[in-house]
């Protein structure tokens, strides 16, 4: 295991884990694929993925929990990871060779 891996996993022990449920086991559903797509683009754009308010707002949401709970299921899910600081991010390919 990496050093940023195994720091990530002590960080993700730290701050809770994520209860899966049967549903999150599943792939994503559109809505979530949409969220996914906006914070691509976002990230194209501005280098940065968007806060959590930010993408409530964006999909007209009234409470950032609203996408906390979509960013949450994409995480989840594997397609997004938060680093140590708990910053979102995409995941990183896994090379070769690399524990």
């Amino acid at each position: 295991m990496s050093y940023m891996s195994e720091a990530n996993a002590i960080a993700a022990t730290l701050r809770g884990e994520i209860r899966l449920s049967p549903r999150s086991m599943l792939g994503p559903t559109d809505k979530q694929l949409k969220v996914l797509q906006f914070m691509r683009d976002f990230h194209r754009e501005q280098d940065q993925l968007p806060p959590v308010a930010f993408i409530a707002r964006h999909f007209g949401w009234r409470s950032p929990q609203s996408a906390l709970g979509h960013v949450d299921a994409l995480i989840a899910k594997g397609l997004l990871q938060r680093n140590v600081c708990g910053k979102l991010r995409f995941p990183r390919p896994v090379k070769d060779g690399a524990a």
